[in-house]
């Protein structure tokens, strides 16, 4: 099992992705980019039919690419597809390369830009990053299109991202917060927001941020539980930090001993946020009679608590157990 030590220095190595907190990520790399990516979904199915000696199919599609490169130089979708061909296996510099041919050719396309900027931040240029981004942002902030953007979302997204990186918070929140005007459900961007309000040293609205954060993606996610931790105890609030060290075990598969420590706060100062773990859990693990009984119980102590509410709304019971269930 785990130790606690184990578990939070380990975070961000071992948290694995919900599906819609990996779509989010892949919607702000860039469109060629995730077209790349949910191909190789269908990538995957297609290789296990195959016999051992075929080429593996990216490689394929990456040689076709360089021929219609090599066939047109100047041809920008094929030069894009093989940036994107190229950064999907890791090639990041001939993916740098292609993109920076395309805006050579155009130097305000949003793809190649997205595209260059996100391997520059994979390769720890922020400097870089910051500029392909900001590049975007000034080609587009004023678009007749620019508040459903998601490219230009995106880039205001990873301007803050940057920001944080930088521990510039009041430039991180500026973005961040224009990021979440255009997709206010944006997960990745509300985690974002609460590092920079714990750089601020605000904790409790940093503890908010990625409460809301959790709500769009509730499982699968560890890292703002390690983030909690901190500030619960930069608050002087022990027992929450322990809620936020035990679903940091579940979340990297201690279930018992997560679900041991939160029955332990049930009865004090953390007991809401322990019976919602609870119930969280229970949900998660298709077991909706003790997920219900955990919610009511929490209505019991709260009774305008949104999260249990949501929860149950979802589980289709009624929030009272003497009332009728939709079925």
């Amino acid at each position: 099992m785990p130790t606690d030590a184990e578990v939070t220095s380990d975070a961000t190595q071992k948290a694995p992705v919900a599906f819609g907190r990996a779509l989010s990520i892949g919607l702000k790399v860039g469109v060629f980019v995730l077209i790349l990516a949910l191909a190789g979904l269908a990538t995957m199915f297609v290789l296990n039919q195959q016999v051992p000696s075929a080429p593996p199919l990216v490689d394929q599609r990456i040689a076709k690419a360089e021929d219609a490169v090599r066939a047109a130089p100047n041809n920008v979708p094929a030069r894009l597809e093989l940036g994107a061909l190229y950064q999907q296996v890791g090639r990041l510099d001939d993916a740098l390369a292609q993109y920076a041919e395309v805006l050579k050719v155009d130097p305000n396309n949003t793809d190649a830009r997205m595209g260059h900027g996100y391997v520059l931040l994979t390769k720890g240029d922020l400097l870089g990053a910051s500029a392909d981004y900001t590049a975007v942002v000034n080609a587009n902030w004023n678009g007749e299109f620019a508040g459903a953007d998601t490219r230009l979302e995106a880039a205001y997204y990873y301007l803050g991202l940057i920001a944080v990186k930088q521990a510039q918070p009041d430039v991180a929140l500026a973005n961040l917060q224009r990021a979440l005007l255009i997709n206010p459900t944006d997960s990745d961007a509300l985690y974002q927001v609460g590092l920079a309000l714990e750089l601020q040293g605000k904790h409790a609205d940093a503890i908010a941020a990625w409460e809301k954060a959790l709500t769009f993606v509730p499982v699968g996610w560890c890292e703002p539980y390690v983030q909690m931790v901190d500030s619960y105890t930069a608050l002087g609030e022990p027992e929450e930090a322990t809620y936020a060290r035990a679903m940091n075990l579940y979340c990297h598969g201690a279930h018992d001993d997560a679900k041991s420590r939160l029955t332990d706060l049930t009865h004090g100062a953390a007991a809401i946020h322990a019976m919602l773990g609870l119930g969280l859990i229970a949900q998660m693990e298709h077991d909706n009679a003790t997920a219900t009984e955990w919610y009511r119980k929490v209505l019991a102590k709260d009774p305008k608590n949104a999260a249990a509410l949501t929860n149950l709304a979802t589980l289709g019971v009624s929030p009272s157990p003497t009332a009728a269930t939709k079925g």
